[in-house]
């Protein structure tokens, strides 16, 4: 069975989809152990999973292996899951051989065998091997970020190249780091050159056991100096574990709180009120639906009155997140409402630059663009929850130019948090559709939904979907059924 360490928001739900799908769990928080009546077990995780910065998802570390069959499982349960991996395992060592500069970054480029990465170091000549490690991974670079001095990582702890030892941030208890900062030092001792790191895995384990996971460790660090020897061209030495970036659309985040709800009591739209930053209310709220149920509307009712008052009005700033399925967060010019009906919102978005472009000519091909003019503007319609963001953009003497179909998981309108102003958030599926003023609607990106599904990114039956609803908004488009 795979072992899981859960933390986060979303732990209660992932922990009932885990435990249905032969998971084992373990070191549970003290609630997640309470309402599942787990004990609490030290074993050391196969897979650990805690809340991604900005809580819209989560981040699973473990091997590639274990990496897809929780993704299988989340995708098979919850539907709209965004995955992204990187296509190189952090921490993996490599056997490289040097290209030369790099003309874009003036880095090092290294030939890795079945891709390349960007080496800092400019002190390597062409075609000279060099063993080097994935320091960096981002999920829309375009190369690895590689170093030359190298760690030999554990699930316990990792191998320094430098004689010090060190702790994980996360142990934070002070007789746990001197016992382990007095035991890293014993050991170094044995240890050659290489320095210790202590992972937070090793908090409250045996000193036996701590010395073998080390003792392991070298052996693997001499295994890998072994293969990179004997390994005539460039290529992979040694595995590290990889990194899961997976996101919960407003979609996820329903069927999130579905599961919830069958293991205790669970306000409507729980994981988009915590992720919106009310923690703290929901949990109380919960606490007391959970002896008072007949009260279970008066709670939701006076929690959403308290969102409700961070929620925007007419005039005020607000921003648009646009989220790729790189992962990249694009925030669009700051707009303003303009309007708040039953069904949603208007948002302006007033253009002062000339340098950008909008698709939305006639009778060209997708790289071909239009010149977006000095005191344009645009009116996007949000309704929350919806698979589209639809926006008109007109010439400052308004006149129409044509309209911009964005294709998307649902919309999500967050309130201001005070620092901030509120906030439309969505994850853009790449396919569009335009319709200029005059011409017909038409498809456009079909190619970066296609190459979205070859990066893994969503599936096909993910694309499949949000192409059959750009064609069904485009045949709308040209019947003029769409408003």
């Amino acid at each position: 069975m795979i072992k899981a360490r859960i933390r986060g928001i979303y732990s209660q739900s992932l922990t009932q989809i885990l435990l249905q799908n032969h998971f084992e769990i373990v070191q549970p928080i003290p609630e997640v152990a309470r309402r599942f009546g787990l004990p609490f077990r030290r074993d050391i995780p196969d897979v650990d999973i805690w809340d991604r910065s900005d809580l819209q998802g989560i981040v699973a570390i473990a091997y590639e292996s274990i990496l897809i069959k929780i993704t299988d499982v989340l995708r098979r349960r919850l539907g709209w899951v965004i995955t992204r991996t990187p296509r190189v395992a952090k921490s993996s060592i490599y056997k490289g051989c040097v290209l030369g500069r790099d003309d874009r970054t003036g880095q090092t480029r290294v030939d890795l065998g079945e891709l390349s990465g960007l080496l800092p170091s400019r002190d390597f000549k062409p075609g000279s091997h060099v063993m080097v490690q994935i320091r960096a991974h981002d999920y829309g670079r375009r190369a690895p970020v590689l170093s030359s001095s190298i760690t030999i990582p554990g699930r316990l702890a990792v191998l320094l190249p430098e004689p010090v030892v060190r702790l994980s941030t996360k142990i934070k208890d002070p007789e746990t780091r001197d016992d382990l900062i007095a035991l890293g030092r014993r050991i170094r001792e044995h240890t050659e050159n290489w320095g210790i790191l202590w992972r937070t895995a090793a908090e409250g384990l045996t000193e036996e056991e701590l010395r073998d996971e080390v003792d392991y460790l070298l052996d693997s660090a001499q295994q890998v100096h072994s293969m990179y020897t004997e390994r005539s061209s460039p290529g992979l030495v040694f595995e590290g574990t990889s990194n899961a970036d997976i996101e919960f659309p407003a979609e996820v985040k329903k069927a999130l709180d579905r599961i919830r709800e069958e293991i205790r009591p669970t306000l409507d739209q729980h994981h988009f009120y915590m992720s919106a930053g009310y923690v703290p209310l929901v949990e109380f709220a919960e606490m007391v639906m959970e002896d008072r149920p007949s009260e279970r509307d008066y709670f939701a009712s006076k929690l959403e009155k308290v969102v409700s008052r961070d929620m925007p009005r007419v005039d005020d700033g607000i921003n648009i997140e646009h989220v790729k399925l790189d992962g990249r967060n694009i925030i669009l010019a700051r707009g303003r409402v303009v309007e708040i009906n039953s069904s949603g919102l208007l948002i302006k978005r007033q253009f002062r630059h000339t340098n950008r472009k909008l698709k939305i000519a006639p009778n060209h091909t997708n790289d071909v663009d239009v010149v977006r003019d000095e005191g344009d503007y645009a009116i996007t319609h949000v309704i929350p929850g919806a698979l589209t963001l639809v926006t008109k953009y007109y010439s400052r003497d308004n006149h129409l130019k044509g309209t911009y179909v964005n294709i998307n998981t649902g919309v999500e309108l967050y309130p201001s948090n005070g620092n901030s102003p509120s906030r439309i958030r969505y994850v853009d599926l790449e396919i569009d559709v335009v319709n200029p003023a005059g011409d017909k609607a038409r498809v456009i990106d079909q190619h970066l939904l296609k190459r979205a599904v070859q990066r893994g990114f969503i599936t096909q039956d993910m694309a499949t979907q949000a192409k059959e609803k750009a064609e069904a908004i485009c045949m709308e488009l040209c019947g003029s059924i769409v408003q």
